[in-house]
């Protein structure tokens, strides 16, 4: 059982502050001197104006201040270099800010804090003094080093805090560094996690303390009373909603798109009104491709299984700096493990790619009738095989002004595309000692940027009028040698299997896909001697 915050944070010194005018609006600062260093900073909760901020020693001994924040809640304290030598708080309480989720104004501002390792701190160093610091000093305060305080946040949270970056107002637009517009978008964030619970702004500061007492053993799992109201065991999973609630809302000014904000930690476990959700990965973790997973149902205390459920819906949806989409699933079945439902999503592409630089986030949102458990877990590239492959319809262009789609969509804004058939990887597997393969494919395509359905024979779709169109005459082939081809077999619901099928020296094989009486091509043009087929290649460090 987890120690209440009283028992936690027993022996923390009670900070009192006073009021001194400094920043924007014609406040005063210390004057330093050459045995002093001055530091700024900020205090984000939105920026606290009026608020005053102290420096004290790690036993409590206030070494400066206090001072009073600006309008934009910045702050500089002169703090004697004797001071530097030892960890310090810095602690900001009073005054108002507004809030970020609600836009609500003149918000009485509780208080905030953040620590400063002794030696760190120099002529110009920033503190920033928010929400994440905050929880940061708290875990300190109550047994931790600095080292395992951000492990145990950054486990829950998905990022380890940087108080030396300046956050910025994510409800204002304004010239910043993209790492402080994130911390800014982080600290709103914490507002848009309050908002979700259904707290007052104002609620804030005693979420922020119960966050802190719930993480002192490791793990957020809820619990702890704030305005009344428990905590959920699912805070962590709700945070990571809230962070890219945020991004996606009118309220954020900051600037930057989805691919900018981090990847939100995957938290596995999420609870509804009625049901416990549990996002169980797959082995190997999901890739580009297919990724099986399973969720296991409950009642929402944990202890009742959920067998029997019909009404399950798995919606994935990857939000990125432009053109968000979802991709493919297929179907949700229960497995022979009570209330353990099987799960297979088909990746269009991955979280990241090469050199680290982040495509997005992959949302995925697990519907029990009305009610839903949203996850975001991290897609990795594939590396080696093939994971999936793409053709299109094929298009007429001989006339640039009105060109003919044998096989379209209505796309974005009304304009019509060529339709994006995929091809994925469903197994491909060696046949024993054999040196042929078994051949799986799972096929699909692009309805709209929300719908991406499998497709097989009998597949109503929409066309580029957007009329009801019947899939009809689908066929699948594959080869070896780009000569004799092998239709697969339909498996039904976008599944096709051929076996014994002979890859080429290079592990490589060929597939076709023709529809409604039309092959498809790689480039949408009409099919030619290199354009109507896509190639697998299906053994790791064999050509890619």
């Amino acid at each position: 059982m987890k120690l209440s915050i009283s028992v936690i944070f027993k022996g923390a010194v009670v900070i009192g502050l006073s009021l001194i005018s400094f920043g924007c609006g014609g406040s005063s600062s210390q004057s330093p001197s050459a045995a002093t260093t001055s530091v700024s900073g900020v205090v984000m909760a939105g920026p606290a104006s009026g608020s005053s901020v102290t420096a004290k020693s790690a036993s409590g001994a206030v070494v400066s201040g206090p001072v009073t924040t600006g309008a934009d809640g910045s702050y500089t304290i002169v703090i004697p270099n004797t001071a530097l030598t030892g960890d310090l708080i810095f602690e900001a309480s009073g005054g108002t800010f507004t809030d970020e989720a609600t836009a609500t104004t003149g918000v009485p501002m509780g208080t905030l804090t953040s620590y400063a390792v002794a030696g760190t701190l120099v002529a110009g160093s920033n503190v920033a003094i928010d929400p994440s610091s905050t929880i940061i000093q708290k875990l300190i305060a109550g047994g931790k080093t600095k080292v395992a305080a951000e492990s145990a946040f950054a486990a829950a949270f998905g990022y380890t805090p940087d108080n030396s970056v300046k956050p910025v107002f994510a409800g204002m637009s304004s010239a910043s560094t993209t790492p402080q517009r994130l911390a800014g978008l982080r600290a709103a964030a914490f507002s848009q996690l309050t908002a979700d619970l259904t707290l007052s702004p104002g609620d804030q500061f005693a979420l922020i303390n119960a966050i802190a007492a719930d993480l002192s053993d490791g793990t957020v799992d809820g619990g702890y009373m704030v305005a009344a109201k428990a905590i959920p065991a699912d805070l962590a999973n709700r945070f990571g909603q809230a962070l890219v609630g945020f991004q996606m809302s009118s309220n954020n000014k900051s600037k930057l798109t989805p691919d900018k904000i981090g990847t939100p930690v995957f938290n596995k476990v999420a609870i509804t009104p009625n049901y416990k959700v549990e996002f169980i990965p797959g082995m190997p973790a999901a890739a580009m491709g297919k990724s099986a997973f399973k969720i296991k149902i409950t009642d929402s205390a944990g202890t009742t299984p959920a067998t029997g459920l019909t009404n399950i819906t798995v919606k994935p949806f990857m939000y990125m700096s432009s053109k968000s989409h979802t991709t493919p699933i297929s179907g949700v079945t229960e497995s022979s493990t009570p209330s353990t439902y099987d799960c297979t999503a088909y990746y269009v592409m991955s979280t990241g790619m090469t050199g680290g630089v982040s495509m997005g986030v992959w949302e995925v949102k697990v519907m029990i009738g009305t009610e839903s458990a949203v996850f975001y877990p991290y897609v990795n590239m594939n590396m080696g095989t093939t994971p999936l492959v793409k053709l299109s319809g094929v298009v007429d262009t001989a006339d640039p002004v009105t060109p003919v789609y044998s096989d379209g969509i209505v796309g974005m804004a009304g304009v019509k595309e060529t339709r994006t058939w995929f091809l994925f990887d469903d197994g491909i597997t060696k046949d024993g000692m054999a040196s042929t393969y078994t051949v799986k494919l799972f096929t699909a395509t692009k309805e709209m940027m929300t719908s991406f359905p499998a497709v097989y024979n009998g597949k109503v779709l929409k066309n580029d009028s957007n009329d009801n169109w019947t899939v009809s005459g689908m066929s699948v082939e594959v080869s070896g040698d780009k000569s004799t081809w092998t239709t697969l077999t339909d498996s039904g619901n976008g599944h096709w299997t051929a076996t014994g099928i002979t890859p080429d020296v290079s592990s490589k094989i060929y597939v076709k896909l023709t529809v409604n009486g039309l092959q498809k091509t790689t480039d949408g043009a009409a099919v030619g001697a290199a354009n109507g087929y896509q190639t697998f290649t299906i053994v790791s460090g064999s050509g890619m």
